[in-house]
């Protein structure tokens, strides 16, 4: 019997590639831009098919954290549960982390803080937070379907 070459999909991985991309506001297109890779590797991220290379998760996740699309209050922990989910084969960059993390935010942010008499703490997130995290949703049902999917067929 030949088997496959083929590899099973990440659809899990490639739902929250999806998503990040989705809360950053950015096309295919533009995050291969971004990042300075082809739209292609974009797409095969996307359907779960390929990983990126630390070097371009990095970038992806410096520019989620320049938009803020990742929950105040748990960067880290978020940044860290989508590298262990990227399967990296080097272990995150815990300096470059830590620097990433301390950068004041951006001067949008800054100025939306400042409206709001400074209070960023306990304040309704943002459109952006608030797509990532029902997309982020429809990401765990979209996985939970297709594991279902997968027990019906067994």
């Amino acid at each position: 019997m030949r088997r496959s070459s083929y590899r099973e999909r990440d659809y899990a991985f490639g739902e929250l590639i999806l998503s990040l991309r989705s809360a950053i506001g950015l096309t295919q297109a533009g995050l291969s831009d971004q990042l300075g890779i082809s739209k292609r590797a974009v797409g095969e991220w996307e359907a779960g098919s390929s990983y990126p290379k630390a070097t371009h998760l990095q970038a992806l996740i410096a520019l989620a954290v320049k938009e803020q699309v990742f929950p105040v209050g748990h960067e880290e922990e978020e940044i860290r549960a989508l590298w262990k989910a990227a399967h990296q084969k080097v272990l995150l960059d815990e300096t470059w982390l830590s620097v990433l993390l301390s950068q004041p935010p951006a001067p949008s942010a800054q100025v939306a803080v400042e409206q709001n008499g400074g209070a960023q703490v306990g304040s309704p997130p943002t459109p952006s937070q608030t797509s990532l995290l029902v997309l982020w949703s429809l990401s765990l049902a979209w996985a939970c379907l297709a594991a279902c999917k997968q027990g019906a067929r067994a």
